[in-house]
């Protein structure tokens, strides 16, 4: 079993100590995941930066949403999911919607279900998206540039639940605010 150190701004090493800094002005607190993140600099500056890059993409906030909450549902990471649950809610993503991606994807509107298929598909991939996914994938109008998004996305979203496995991260209060309690 691995023991990693849930940081604060104080025990932190130096170079996370202003990413800390940021969750803390981000969110108001520091995020289980980012402490623990904190013991690498270098993970926790990709996961941030990463992050940055992906909720300036050319998918809505509704899409990002549908990324990171497809990563978690596949990943078996509580985490993940509550917490982009709550991010998502307080950014303007309808919870039914939500429910729809955790519930019954089968039922999302037909352009996001296949927002899902591909990230599936992106997340399970072992470095080959087959050629019928891609095809699917921009048949249901998205754009190259989407496609590329959904890799960032996915990418983004392993870094943390490959973390949160190791650290079997705990979720806070305040993400449980949200009305889905993953």
């Amino acid at each position: 079993m691995t023991n990693l150190t849930l940081h604060d701004l104080d025990s932190a090493p130096i170079g996370s100590r202003k990413l800390l800094q940021s969750s803390v002005d981000n969110f108001g607190w520091i995020p289980n995941q980012s402490a623990y993140m904190a013991e690498s600099p270098a993970l926790l500056s990709s996961y941030q930066h990463a992050h940055s890059l992906f909720a300036t993409s050319s998918l809505s906030e509704e899409e990002q949403s549908i990324v990171w909450i497809t990563v978690g549902l596949l990943n078996h990471c509580d985490y993940t999911i509550q917490a982009h649950y709550w991010i998502a809610e307080n950014n303007g993503v309808k919870a039914d919607l939500l429910q729809l991606l955790i519930r019954s994807p089968k039922q999302l509107p037909k352009r996001l279900y296949a927002l899902y298929e591909f990230t599936k598909c992106v997340a399970r991939a072992n470095g080959i998206i087959s050629k019928p996914s891609q095809l699917a994938f921009l048949t249901a109008g998205y754009t190259n540039e989407n496609m590329l998004d959904v890799i960032l996305g996915v990418s983004q979203k392993t870094m943390s639940t490959l973390l949160n496995s190791i650290a079997d991260t705990a979720i806070e209060t305040q993400f449980l605010s949200a009305k889905e309690e993953a």
